[in-house]
């Protein structure tokens, strides 16, 4: 797809969904990391695998890797826009649940779920693309999250 590309909107947000809430805590724990710690601004990439031995080699170096892919996917949910920071941090580093949540920001139930998280986790998409660069996350491991709308034939 190129940059004009028309994205799905609902597919989109389904899509990052499910990396929030079934990928990212899986991931974090495989690189040694807290979901508690990740709502945290001062987020660095330093690892906490200092006193591995030379028999593990191969998996802190994945663990790098999956670091780099939590980092990125941090720094994207910190970087989003206020609302969607705290949808993002709410629903999947947090857990606070959903009633709560709604209550935490000046909108009606409905427009929350129709408009408000849906737009966090496109926002998200759309960020996600650059800092899975800024963190270096190996090519092997970067997605797009996109959904694309299939080309119309003129």
């Amino acid at each position: 797809m190129n940059i004009w590309s028309d994205v799905d909107f609902d597919k989109t947000a389904t899509r990052v969904d499910k990396l929030l809430k079934y990928k990212l805590p899986r991931l974090a724990r495989r690189c040694g990391r807290s979901l508690t710690d990740l709502s945290s601004p001062q987020l660095s990439s330093t690892s906490s695998h200092s006193n591995r031995t030379d028999g593990q080699e191969r998996m802190i170096v994945n663990s790098f890797s999956i670091e780099n892919v939590v980092d990125a996917i941090c720094q994207t949910i910190n970087h989003c826009s206020d609302n969607s920071k705290l949808i993002l941090i709410g629903n999947y580093i947090k857990y606070i649940p959903q009633e709560q949540l709604i209550m935490m920001l000046p909108y009606e139930k409905t427009y929350y779920y129709k408009v408000l998280k849906p737009v966090a986790l496109n926002e998200f998409a759309d960020l996600y693309d650059y800092y899975q660069d800024q963190c270096d996350v190996e090519q092997k491991d970067k997605i797009d999250l996109h959904v694309y709308v299939k080309a119309d034939a003129l």
